[in-house]
């Protein structure tokens, strides 16, 4: 089932995404940032530098301005995110714990964390209702925020600290789970004769 954000409903549940992931974080300290995620073999500041990376991927997004027609939604985006990645589960997972290991101190990733997060908040504030291209698809501005609300919300979710995850971007993650499972049942299910 598709799933397409509106620009304004996008926007607000990635700031509100943003704001969270960041006070979750600046919630812990540097000895809790070494504990252990909801991810398995991450700790937390693993998922924090993960985090932080997407998001200095993302960046690209917004001065990529494109005049194609979309060819993926907020949830569509999933499926064809997870074809292409088809690498060793452990490779991924030492690849980012060395990208972790780059930081001398936690507080040395929370402190670049804090940048970034001024850098995309920017970029969404700024962000024109027209299509983008990002990681080889075209995507909606509003699906192009929320698939990036959807992932901060989930990686607030890995932290486990106690300040709720906002709505809004739950909200959002919520509808993309609906849609995911409404294609993969209408996948199963067989077609009537």
């Amino acid at each position: 089932m598709a799933l397409t954000i509106d620009l304004e409903t996008g926007r607000t549940a990635f700031v509100d995404s943003v704001r969270g992931f960041v006070a979750a974080v600046d919630g812990l300290d540097e000895w809790a940032l070494l504990g252990a995620s909801r991810c398995h073999g991450w700790t937390r500041l693993d998922v924090v530098t993960h985090v932080l990376a997407g998001w200095q991927e993302m960046l690209s997004g917004f001065v990529s301005p494109v005049d194609d027609q979309p060819s993926v939604d907020a949830a569509s985006y999933w499926p064809a995110f997870d074809e292409v990645d088809d690498d060793d589960p452990v490779l991924v997972l030492m690849a980012q714990r060395r990208r972790t290991a780059a930081y001398a101190r936690p507080d040395d990733a929370r402190r670049e964390l804090r940048d970034v997060a001024d850098a995309v908040l920017r970029g969404a504030a700024s962000c024109a209702d027209r299509p983008l291209s990002w990681q080889g698809h075209v995507f909606t501005a509003g699906d192009f925020l929320t698939i990036w609300a959807v992932e901060d919300v989930l990686h607030q979710l890995d932290l486990l600290t106690d300040p709720p995850v906002p709505s809004s971007a739950l909200d959002l993650a919520s509808a993309t789970v609906a849609a995911l499972d409404g294609a993969v049942l209408a996948d199963r299910l067989p077609t009537p004769s």
